[in-house]
């Protein structure tokens, strides 16, 4: 009796857990027909010229989610990824699927940045995390991806 009413007490409080991590966070839609669950707190910046078209991040300024789009001749995810790896300020590339969608993913050094990009309707989209190197950030990256949907 014992073990299981501490089975339905440790049950419960991952239930509340996992209702306080979803109450931290919000989902924001896209005008690109996307949307992403950010934590709380989150703010958007100016996304200057360029690519960019969006610039989100911590409201302390500390994590930065980049999103660039723009049109592209690439023609398939093997082409994706090698016009990554050419370029000398990124590595690591892998192809990943989040939510049915391939993604290429990569790791930018010299910005200090991870990112993962993918196709939609003849465009690129990528987003780039920074800074690579807080490695918590890099779980929440991992967890804001996860959450995407089209």
């Amino acid at each position: 009796m014992m073990k299981k009413l501490l089975c339905i007490v440790a049950a419960l409080c991952l239930c509340a857990a996992v209702a306080s991590a979803e109450a931290e966070r919000f989902t924001l839609r896209f005008d690109e027909g996307f949307a992403l669950s950010l934590p709380k707190g989150w703010v958007s910046y100016p996304a200057g010229e360029g690519p960019i078209r969006y610039a989100l991040g911590a409201g302390d300024g500390t994590r930065y989610l980049y999103i660039l789009i723009q049109s592209t001749q690439v023609d398939g995810y093997d082409a994706m990824r090698a016009a990554i790896e050419a370029n000398v300020d990124c590595q690591s590339t892998s192809l990943l699927e989040l939510n049915g969608r391939e993604f290429a993913a990569f790791i930018s050094p010299a910005l200090n940045a991870s990112g993962c990009a993918t196709f939609r309707d003849g465009q690129l989209i990528t987003f780039l995390f920074t800074p690579q190197d807080d490695s918590d950030f890099m779980l929440e990256a991992a967890q804001i991806m996860a959450s995407i949907r089209f």
